[in-house]
């Protein structure tokens, strides 16, 4: 691949990706007659029109979306090399802001601890959190990471796998007083649970290579954030399934307790995703690797 034809695909790319020129130069730190230039290159170098243009929105024609096939994991993967290269490279400290996404609540819990020791080993880099419980679009959350609970799409990024979460069903002690316990998961749909307008409403629960599944059909309470769900719990609304980590001390101290505890729920996996564009920067990649390093699998979260 010439470097003539890489940075034509690469614009187009990132063009698709981002779904406009504007945001594509933006990510690519390119002047929007630079994008607009590259993508009039390649559609004349092509004889073919690759994009659709409208006021609204960028599409592929046909022959667009066969171009952007053949080209984006070349494109994908010499921009990784870049970026990795780049950084072996560096020989000044990394400098510039770093905006990191995620859920309010672990970034509270987990990356704002983090943060002082960042600071040491990164003095010339500055974090800004962008807290956020709903899912967002990937193209649109202007950003430079996210930590992605859940599953990831990995189209035009790269997903670092994190320490996932441990996950319990647990309510407060006084709720034991108050209302009938069930010894097995089909009590369940006589019990208050809180559910999240975020998670499933199907509680899948294992044991000893069982597995069984309730449906939570009529909560007592729903909310709309991981925050007001642990303090519904720690107000004995009802029972939740929460992070072990973020209730921790309260199990330590009595305060919550773990409902049905021969039964498990599988952990949730944790990545910090990075748009492949923006690892070409030494201040993105040397945060990335820092707090991949901090939360390596195996720890216990």
């Amino acid at each position: 691949m010439n470097s003539r034809f890489y940075a034509q695909a690469e614009v187009l790319v990132e063009v698709v990706r981002q779904g406009s020129m504007t945001a594509a130069a933006a990510a690519l730190r390119l002047s929007k007659s630079n994008i607009s230039q590259k993508i009039a290159e390649i559609e004349s170098d092509l004889d073919a029109v690759l994009l659709k243009r409208n006021t609204r929105a960028i599409a592929l024609t046909p022959a667009g979306q066969r171009v952007f096939d053949l080209c984006v994991k070349a494109v994908d993967a010499l921009q990784l090399a870049r970026g990795e290269v780049g950084h072996e490279l560096q020989s000044t400290i990394p400098q510039g802001v770093v905006s990191l996404s995620g859920s309010n609540l672990y970034l509270s819990e987990f990356i704002m601890p983090l943060l002082p020791s960042l600071r040491e080993n990164l003095p010339l880099v500055r974090i800004d959190l962008v807290g956020c419980d709903h899912p967002v679009d990937q193209r649109a959350e202007a950003v430079d990471l996210r930590i992605r609970v859940g599953a990831v799409d990995t189209d035009g990024v790269k997903a670092y796998p994190l320490a996932p979460l441990e996950r319990v069903l647990c309510l407060h002690k006084d709720l034991l007083r108050d209302a009938e316990v069930p010894t097995d998961p089909s009590g369940l749909s006589g019990f208050p649970l809180i559910l999240r307008s975020q998670e499933s409403p199907e509680l899948v629960l294992q044991k000893t290579g069982k597995t069984t599944t309730q449906r939570i059909a009529n909560p007592a309470l729903r909310v709309n954030s991981y925050e007001l769900c642990v303090s519904a719990v720690r107000s004995g609304l009802g029972a939740a399934v929460l992070a072990k980590a973020v209730v921790q001390k309260d199990m330590n101290d009595g305060s919550i307790v773990e409902l049905l505890p021969r039964w498990k729920i599988d952990p949730i996996p944790v990545s910090l995703v990075v748009p492949i564009s923006k690892l070409r920067r030494p201040e993105v990649l040397a945060v990335s690797r820092y707090i991949v390093s901090r939360f390596k699998i195996g720890r216990d979260f």
